[in-house]
């Protein structure tokens, strides 16, 4: 009786632990046996048939399962770059420049190690046009994010990896284009003179000159009564046509040249009304001589020609006073200045 009761109890604490047996431990193994991994084999063929058939939706999804399953696997940085190439022909540009980073940390071979900084430096001009980075760098958060600096950054490491190449070439050049923009004038002109020294025969050098032109430009304007600009076009100017002697882009060169003397002529002329409006004609006179004698060629000059006719037929005391050989000035250049160089030489001029 006692045996039988001890039966029982024993067979019934048996059935209890296989059921809690059955609860716990087969759900676990169930769930094991779904998450098996796929042999990288088979994800890496999936990849490159997605690849193939440019469905470029399936080839990411594979390239993802690949990278987070098979890490360490010694094919996962080559795809890696693939990632960041899918990347950014989706215009996601951050984690294209960071798969591009991984595949250079990874790859002991840098099968695309010139690649990968392409990718980085397509990033960067996105940054540098305007493209914004995910708040926090997370994804799931908007892009607001200013990243301008970024590409700075980006363009300065592309130099320092692949100091001699064309990717570097232009990354410098874009660097000191986006400075241009940034209107940090300093140290944009160091820039595209760095790039000159360093890729003084590229293709983007005539490009840099006329950049180059366009900031002593703007700091003549900056500073009107400032002619140390104009020597350091003209030195520009030479330059580049002894680099690029049939280069088509030298008339922009010129007409940057004509540009910072119209504007100093300009700045001069001013002077010299300032003192005609406040009576003082002996130093007006002075100084419309001397527009007419430094920049013969520009809009001002022909017009000061006729206020110092005026003033010499007006106060006797004058006529003799700082002669000009031949007030006949023959502008046979201004039909080359640009339109709007003409139009407020002759606003401010009246």
């Amino acid at each position: 009786m006692v045996a039988g009761l001890y039966f029982e109890l024993l067979y019934f604490f048996c059935m209890k632990a296989i059921v809690l047996f059955s609860s716990i431990v087969l759900p676990f193994l169930s769930i094991e046996g779904k998450t098996q991994k796929d042999p990288f084999e088979q994800l890496y063929s999936q990849l490159q048939e997605a690849l193939d058939k440019q469905n470029l939706k399936s080839a990411k999804k594979s390239a993802e399962v690949i990278v987070d399953l098979y890490q360490d696997h010694p094919m996962s940085s080559e795809v890696y770059f693939q990632l960041a190439t899918l990347y950014l022909k989706e215009g996601e540009y951050e984690v294209a420049f960071e798969a591009a980073e991984l595949y250079l940390k990874k790859d002991a071979t840098l099968r695309f190690y010139e690649e990968a900084y392409k990718i980085k430096l397509e990033v960067a001009h996105r940054y540098s046009k305007g493209f914004k980075k995910h708040v926090a760098g997370l994804r799931v958060l908007p892009k607001w994010m200013p990243a301008q600096e970024d590409a700075l950054e980006i363009y300065d490491e592309i130099q320092a990896a692949v100091p001699r190449s064309d990717v570097a070439a232009e990354a410098l050049y874009a660097k000191g284009a986006l400075q241009l923009h940034l209107e940090d004038h300093k140290a944009a002109l160091d820039t595209f003179q760095i790039f000159l020294k360093k890729f003084a025969q590229h293709p983007l050098a005539p490009h840099a000159h006329i950049k180059i032109g366009d900031i002593y430009v703007i700091n003549t304007k900056i500073q009107q009564n400032d002619d140390s600009f104009l020597a350091l076009e003209r030195l520009n100017f030479q330059r580049f046509k002894d680099n690029f002697p049939s280069d088509p882009r030298l008339r922009i060169a010129e007409g940057q040249i004509k540009s910072i003397e119209e504007t100093l002529a300009l700045g001069m002329f001013e002077i010299a009304a300032y003192y005609k409006r406040t009576k003082r004609h002996d130093a007006a006179l002075l100084y419309y001589t001397q527009v007419i004698q430094t920049y013969p060629k520009s809009v001002v000059a022909h017009k000061a020609v006729n206020t110092v006719q005026y003033l010499r037929e007006k106060h006797a005391d004058l006529r003799d006073k700082y002669p000009v050989e031949d007030l006949e000035i023959i502008v046979d250049v201004i039909e080359e200045l640009p339109d709007t160089i003409q139009d407020q030489a002759d606003q401010k001029v009246h």
